[in-house]
């Protein structure tokens, strides 16, 4: 018998997939675990354990799930915007920012009716064009979330230009983005691989044919100011001089000048024409009342307003309709539709260099039709990159790349440019996780502050977490699982703390009485647990938690969200007792504490792959061991237990004889080392738990084995 000192210095690889249990030639093996729940890997390699979901306030409606969207607004300050149906069966949109509720300037609550019922949130997809959201859903005309002056919102149909006659009840584009300063629609149900791009600089402009005041052929008559009040405005009295031959007749234009010095056209749309002879000229005459043939409508009539129903009035560089068959301007809105192989819709839209576009039948990318040039109407280039197909997720932006889900809903696919082939390609991420991809994927939301991280909501309520900085070769996932179910995800930045938080739609369940009610709440992702903090008065380890600070207290009030459930409680750093949470929402602690966190508890696990070792007798597989003692190295860690399965665990114990008995320990730094007995067996495994509210992070894992020569 020898022993085999092994040692696993990252876990950079995440949790792994059953089907590489034998790939000990793999690199990634070696960097990876059979289980990493509730845990987040640390882009240097070590994991800490994810800190507790914060509760924020009951969702808008127990029946239903609610859709969370992101909104920064002119501060930077990052709003939340829950979408859902409510109780009375109609739509609503609620407002959340900092660490509540939103109220209004009356000091209510801030809330808008909207068209969306809790069948339409799937669908709905939505941009940020300034300080407007602008919602799209096929169902519906797309609408615009804007501020108002009051500091509030109004929600309101998009006043759009010469849209297209297909776009009508039912029939409205699913999809938008911005794109090289161009408002994008795409997918209609009747058109499900167009896309319609708007007139550039003008969002809601979707002529595609126009053309810019003065019109080259326009006659140069300008308006002579011949009443008095030393303005060429168009007022009764003034006139327009008509040179020999000349005509006045509808669609004529003249030029004038307004009060405050801007040159300005205007067109004639009546009935009336006007000539001059072949060899005189012709001064006409404005007139409110046309009472000669010299006579023409006034522009403005005597109060100075503009007729209407006689003129048209144009600044420089207004738009007007071309005449049929003019060619477009560059700057024109620009229909397009993708000549896809097979059936199925276009599901993203995603603006980078290129517009990248993902369709259930794969990828495309739609640019000018020379390098480096923008789109128009005369040049505009659709390629196909890839043939992966795509959900109907709203993808992620990371760096270079663009990460979506497949069409199956169970992958997590990377879209980048390579320079080595001088395509466009896409990766699938879960390759070495695969079976993390199941049921499916509903949802992503990327957060970049302080660690970039991918979160992934599935359909069974399972977040999943990928730590992804491919420069550094980290592609992690981990599962976090909690007392319920994730439905939504969303992050915003939050500019106070200078980091992006990780706002959470969520179902969980109360008793009352006996019986099991469900509930849906708001939450959100407590921060990683703060290096700075000097103890664990500040740790949030738990789920649906809230905290108290302030003087002391024996009974915590507040926790009616969690009525008849049992919670864990970190009172003053120190763990307290589970308590059931009584009807009327209060606690009663073992001890009086001033700060305390109470919440639904949840287990961090991490089972690395079976062990190896390579010596001179080959592999370790299969081969019979034991695990005689395992030595970890841990971060600002309390808690936890090690052993060779969760039903054969050691605690790991830090309190020494210089710690205060009336107090927490110490946070720990440092190498413990825990010798546990193990049967001779061929698994080679072991098992790491954390199911206290307290950090742990873990840096390296040394286990020794004892192996038969």
């Amino acid at each position: 018998m020898s022993l085999v000192p092994i040692i696993l210095t990252n876990f950079t690889a995440g949790e792994l997939s059953p089907r590489l249990a034998g790939r000990v030639d793999v690199s990634k093996y070696f960097n990876g675990c059979q289980r990493l729940e509730n845990f987040l890997v640390q882009p240097h390699g070590g994991v800490t354990r994810r800190s507790g979901m914060r509760f924020v306030a009951p969702a808008a409606r127990n029946a239903g799930p609610s859709l969370l969207a992101p909104y920064e607004d002119a501060a930077g300050a990052g709003w939340v915007l829950e979408f859902a149906q409510n109780d009375a069966g109609a739509g609503v949109l609620r407002f959340f920012s900092g660490s509540g509720r939103v109220l209004n300037a009356d000091g209510a609550v801030m809330e808008l009716a909207t068209p969306y019922l809790a069948g339409h949130l799937s669908g709905l997809c939505w941009v940020q064009d300034r300080y407007s959201l602008i919602l799209t859903h096929e169902a519906f005309a797309p609408r615009k979330l804007s501020r108002t002056e009051d500091g509030g919102f109004e929600l309101t149909t998009l006043a759009l230009v010469d849209q297209p006659e297909s776009w009508a009840e039912d029939n409205w584009p699913a999809l938008c983005c911005l794109h090289e300063d161009r408002l994008v629609f795409a997918a209609t149900p009747k058109d499900p691989f167009s896309i319609w791009f708007s007139r550039t600089g003008e969002h809601l402009d979707f002529r595609l044919t126009t053309r810019e005041v003065p019109l080259d052929d326009w006659d140069d008559f300008e308006i002579t100011d011949t009443n008095g009040d030393s303005l060429s405005d168009g007022r009764p009295g003034d006139t327009i001089l008509l040179l020999a031959g000349d005509s006045f007749l509808k669609n004529t234009a003249v030029s004038g000048v307004m009060s405050d010095g801007t040159l300005c056209y205007y067109r004639y749309i009546g009935a009336r024409s006007v000539s001059a002879g072949t060899s005189s000229s012709l001064r006409m005459t404005l007139a409110a009342s046309p009472g000669t043939t010299s006579a023409i409508e006034s522009v403005r009539d005597a109060a100075g307003d503009l007729r209407g129903d006689c003129w048209e009035m144009f600044a420089i560089g207004d738009r007007i309709n071309a005449d049929p068959g003019d060619d477009p301007l560059d700057d024109d809105a620009v229909e397009l539709t993708l000549s896809a192989p097979r059936g199925g819709r276009i599901c993203f839209l995603a603006p980078r260099d290129k517009l990248w576009v993902g369709s259930t039948s794969g990828e495309w990318t739609v640019s000018g039709s020379s390098v480096n040039t923008p789109v128009t109407p005369g040049g505009v280039k659709a390629n196909r990159e890839g043939t992966c197909g795509s959900a109907r997720v709203q993808p992620c932006q990371s760096g270079a790349s663009l990460l979506y889900v497949q069409r199956s809903g169970k992958k997590v696919r990377e879209m980048a440019y390579r320079l080595a082939s001088d395509s466009y390609t896409s990766q699938d991420l879960t390759l070495l996780s695969t079976h993390l991809g199941e049921p499916g994927i509903t949802q992503l939301a990327l957060v970049q502050e302080p660690d970039p991280m991918l979160f992934c909501v599935r359909d069974d309520g399972v977040l999943l977490a990928m730590t992804y900085l491919p420069e550094q070769d980290v592609c992690a996932f981990s599962r976090i699982v909690t007392d319920g179910a994730v439905e939504g995800v969303c992050a915003v930045f939050n500019a106070s703390a200078c980091r992006d938080e990780l706002w959470l739609a969520t179902r969980r369940v109360a008793v009352i009485d006996g019986v099991e009610v469900e509930r849906r709440f708001i939450e959100t992702l407590a921060p990683v647990f703060d290096e700075t903090a000097a103890d664990t008065r500040a740790a949030f380890f738990v789920d649906a938690g809230m905290s108290y600070s302030g003087d002391p207290v024996r009974r915590l009030e507040g926790l009616e969200h969690l009525a008849g459930r049992r919670v864990q409680i970190l009172a003053d750093g120190a763990v307290q007792p589970d308590q059931t949470v009584a009807a009327d929402g209060a606690i009663t602690l073992d001890r009086e504490a001033a700060t305390v966190h109470a919440g639904l508890g949840y287990t961090s696990a991490l089972k690395p792959m079976r062990l190896e070792y390579s010596g001179q007798r080959g592999s370790a597989q299969t081969r019979t061991k034991r695990i005689i003692e395992v030595g970890l190295r841990l971060h600002r860690t309390l808690g936890g237990k090690v052993g060779p399965d969760a039903s054969r665990l050691e605690p790991l114990l830090y309190r020494t004889s210089s710690d205060a008995m009336d107090g927490p320990p110490a946070l720990f730094t440092g190498d413990k080392s825990v010798r546990f007995p193990q049967g001779w067996s061929t698994d080679g495994v072991l098992t790491l738990v954390q199911d206290q509210p307290l950090p742990m992070t873990v840096l390296l894992i040394a286990p020794t084995l004892a192996m038969n020569e």
